[in-house]
């Protein structure tokens, strides 16, 4: 989702005056001048790094890359922009279809969501539908095929000798679509695929994928193309290009991005584009897979700063977003690339993912917004220091905190994103996160990723080591369950939701509300306050420490950890809000609609009545029914299935499980024996546990 302040600077490109040569060269030494004391030695910041050779050679052979939807729609694709730069400095003609802007534009202004398609065809909040195969084939691909038609038809008029697609996890089916149509028309074409769902360790070729580049594309394209220009054939098809385990390549010294054949004026932003400064991270949360795609290594200030000012004065590029995982991942450097841009007097505006440091004081923010910087998209995660620690954060709350109050001082915006339902996350861990978003609220948050809980991804340290972060080694309805039974599914959407009506209630105390993914029916179906008193707005001084395990009925532990999940929510409207009432609502028919099926087939019935007064006498008419279905997997009565990533053999689950250090063989995983244990633990679990259960509780107190 775009920060809606980048919006605000989105104008038609206007081209500076050009330098003279004489300007040119005092603002170069300037700039020069000014770094000294904060950019490193390229040797430095690259060890070990393999650069780019690109030899340049009049040649016959053409590309064309081609993203379908659905992906970002403000900047075009810089991917395929550097990759089709790449291969114009080898001499090959290359061409870019971006048919995730063209058919989003199609749609951006007269889509209304409906009964067939009950959401917004770009929204974050949607994503789900579009990875659901069967749901995107019966709503979406009618109204894009005749666009991906048209698209197949320019293609084979273009006679391309390589069809690149990058694939996300998100738009592999239109992807898929394409490629098939393609292949039926001309059996002969060449496909490669790349990108970061390529990358996972469980991901699944397709018939017509004839390269599948598994790393960074930068070289294997241009190999790719050598054997086609040369009518080398490799031994197999498809043809895996795997990058060495080991290996990474440098990121400075790379041609230009290609715009040729782009039009900026249809893009959100017409005056910006993506870029990166670095590759990989510097961190190891436990939690993330994309932090294990690649080795970290970043690009000098100097030559981020050429690719920017060339923009800037040919293009007319005032904004630009560092896609990185992570933009100060050497604090040092982005300051001189700040002092940089400074001292050339480019005026431009840029935002990044970033970790919150410590180690960035407001004279580094003055730093930061003196070149530029008009927003930071901080990985925040929680409230909570036990959950941030298990999550291998290493930062402080108060660190976050300050992150936030100097942004404000000097004008710098923060998005967040947060993980709820962490599996170490406890009531009181959930309930902080909320306290922080709340005391937090009016230091320049503009945006809050709230995303759809924690899934345990395949290659993280989690996945590569559940025992640790106590998730068992089985899924309970498609969906981690934690050792005891306490957590599952059901209870991350619980705060899932809760979440998203806190949200909603802090929106209502801010001057300019920040934004968050949009859940369409939220408020008309799921739930309902009423204040006492609207006016009232109650600041929290202090993280509280509370016991929320106020209902205790003793029906199994599943039952017994969901019963106390909307605690949390009632008390701190409650602290903020004063008296009021208010009903929730959890029914299969509005929850699958409007979150998705990834906590589990959902056939959770409950209501949550709730009345307190401003001075915290409270009454709770609460009433759940919960059926345990068959699995939504195999649609058969077991409810646990085995879940082993154990033995993935992708870079990313190697480089995971090193650091995951599980009880099993780092190398191999799991061995036969321990495999077959599982399997077995699998059958007498589905023939011993049910967690069904009806239950009302009605009790009153005071706070």
């Amino acid at each position: 989702m775009i920060d809606f302040n980048l919006k605000k600077l989105a104008k038609t490109p206007h081209l500076p005056d050009k330098l003279t040569e004489s300007v040119a060269n005092d603002k170069h030494l300037t700039m020069l001048e000014v770094i000294k004391p904060y950019a490193r030695d390229a040797a430095l910041i690259e060890k070990n790094a393999t650069p780019v050779y690109v030899d340049y050679k009049t040649r016959n052979s053409k590309v064309v890359f081609v993203l379908c939807p659905e992906w970002a729609p403000q900047f075009p694709p810089f991917n395929l922009a550097r990759l089709s730069g790449i291969c114009k400095s080898a001499g090959y003609e290359s061409k870019i279809i971006d048919l995730n802007i063209k058919i989003y534009n199609i749609y951006r202004n007269d889509w209304q969501p409906n009964e067939k398609i009950p959401f917004r065809l770009w929204d974050p909040s949607g994503a789900w539908h579009w990875t659901s195969t069967e749901v995107y084939h019966d709503s979406i691909h009618p109204l894009l095929e005749p666009y991906l038609e048209e698209a197949v038809q320019e293609i084979m008029e273009y006679n391309a000798d390589l069809i690149g697609f990058s694939i996300y996890y998100i738009n592999e089916a239109p992807t898929r679509w394409m490629i098939s149509r393609i292949k039926e028309l001309n059996p002969s074409a060449r496909i490669a695929v790349g990108g970061s769902n390529v990358q996972k360790g469980m991901f699944r070729r397709h018939d017509g994928y004839d390269y599948v580049v598994v790393g960074e594309g930068e070289t294997a394209i241009l190999k790719i193309l050598d054997d086609i220009e040369n009518k080398t054939e490799p031994e197999e098809f498809p043809a895996l290009i795997v990058q060495p385990y080991n290996s990474k390549l440098s990121l400075n010294g790379m041609p230009l991005p290609d715009y040729e054949s782009i039009d900026f004026s249809q893009y959100e932003i017409p005056n910006g584009v993506n870029t990166e400064f670095s590759r990989g991270c510097t961190a190891k949360c436990t939690f993330c897979e994309e932090t294990h795609f690649w080795k970290y290594r970043q690009r000098k200030a100097i030559d981020i700063l050429e690719e920017v000012e060339w923009l800037y004065y040919n293009k007319g590029t005032t904004v630009f977003w560092f896609i990185d995982s992570l933009v100060n991942g050497n604090v040092n450097e982005l300051r001189a690339f700040c002092k940089a841009v400074e001292a050339k007097g480019l005026d431009i505006h840029w935002t990044g993912y970033s970790r919150c440091d410590g180690r960035m004081d407001l004279e580094y923010f003055k730093d930061l917004k003196a070149g530029g910087c008009i927003m930071l998209n901080y990985g925040c995660e929680s409230g909570s220091q036990k959950v941030l620690d298990d999550m291998h954060k290493n930062v402080t709350i108060a660190e976050m905190e300050q992150n936030l109050i100097d942004g404000k001082k000097v004008g710098i915006y923060a998005a967040t994103n947060w993980i709820v339902g962490f599996p170490t996350e406890e009531h009181q861990d959930f309930a902080d996160s909320m306290t922080f978003l709340w005391r937090n609220r009016n230091y320049n948050i503009n945006n809050v990723g709230a995303g759809v809980g924690l899934s345990q991804g395949q290659e993280t340290i989690i996945g590569q080591n559940p025992k640790k972060f106590n998730i068992f080694d089985h899924q309970y309805q498609g969906h981690w369950i934690t050792r005891d039974f306490r957590k599952g599914g059901v209870h991350v959407m619980h705060r899932v939701k809760s979440f998203h009506m806190f949200l909603d209630c802090i929106n209502e105390t801010m001057e300019q509300p920040f934004q968050y993914p949009y859940r369409i029916n939220l408020a008309k179906e799921h739930y309902v306050v009423r204040y006492d008193d609207p006016s009232v707005i109650k600041e929290i001084d202090e993280y509280e420490n509370f016991d929320y395990d106020i209902i205790t009925p003793g029906i199994n532990p599943f039952a017994d950890g969901l019963v106390n999940e909307m605690w949390p929510f009632f008390r701190l409207l409650w602290q903020t809000r004063g008296g009021y009432t208010c009903e929730v609502l959890f029914k299969p028919e509005i929850d699958l609609k409007d979150f998705g099926s990834q906590f589990g087939p959902g056939t959770l019935e409950a209501v949550y009545k709730f009345r307190i007064s401003a001075e915290g006498k409270w009454k709770a008419d609460f009433m759940w029914d919960l059926k345990q279905p068959p699995n939504p997997y195999t649609f058969k009565p077991d409810a646990f299935i085995a879940q082993d990533y154990s033995r993935l053999m992708s870079h990313p689950a190697k480089r995971a499980r090193k650091l995951a250090k599980p009880e099993w063989d780092a190398e191999t995983g799991r061995d036969v024996d321990q495999f077959h244990r599982l399997i077995e633990d699998e059958k007498v679990l589905n023939n011993t546990i049910d967690f069904s259960f009806t239950y009302r509780y009605r009790g009153q107190g005071s706070w």
